[in-house]
């Protein structure tokens, strides 16, 4: 019985450490200007019109840590910024995609356990600024898409 629980409490600790190691260490060597930290129940407050669209895409976060880096007063340099990629590939994140508009780059990646996805990493860089936004638990692109674009073809309805 004692066993069994051990078991148990290691598998409920766990997900409590499937943030990005590699995002951790980078925000223990160089400090962020600015962050934000939205847990699921934070995320499901902001569907305040009960979208259940919307619901069902973000039922699947545990958490999103957003951190933003003013380059002006920065510590680091790019070659930080390419070390902290190689060590996302390293800790079996996957290219998703790679987004270069209007001055900004967007690497986004993804990494998954037994098949399903449990993390996503995204980091958006300019002239000013490096943000990295590290997610627990997945999002269902397709839905994430089709939400989207049905939220653009409003505001341009509207327009």
């Amino acid at each position: 019985m004692r066993q069994l629980f051990f078991v148990f409490l290691l598998f409920a600790v766990t997900p409590a450490y499937s943030q990005s190691k590699s995002i951790t260490r980078f925000r223990s060597d160089f400090k962020e200007n600015t962050n934000m930290f939205f847990y699921s129940s934070t995320l499901k407050m902001l569907n305040t019109e009960d979208n259940p669209e919307l619901a069902s895409m973000l039922k699947d976060i545990e958490e999103i840590r957003v951190l933003n880096y003013d380059k002006a007063a920065r510590e680091f340099n790019a070659g930080d910024v390419s070390e902290l990629k190689s060590a996302l590939h390293e800790e079996k994140y996957n290219d998703i995609m790679l987004v270069n508009e209007n001055g900004n780059s967007i690497n986004l990646y993804s990494r998954e356990k037994r098949g399903k996805t449990v993390g996503f990493v995204a980091i958006v860089e300019n002239r000013e600024s490096l943000i990295l936004i590290d997610l627990i638990g997945s999002i269902d692109v397709k839905k994430f898409m089709e939400l989207k674009q049905k939220l653009d073809r409003q505001t341009v309805n509207k327009t």
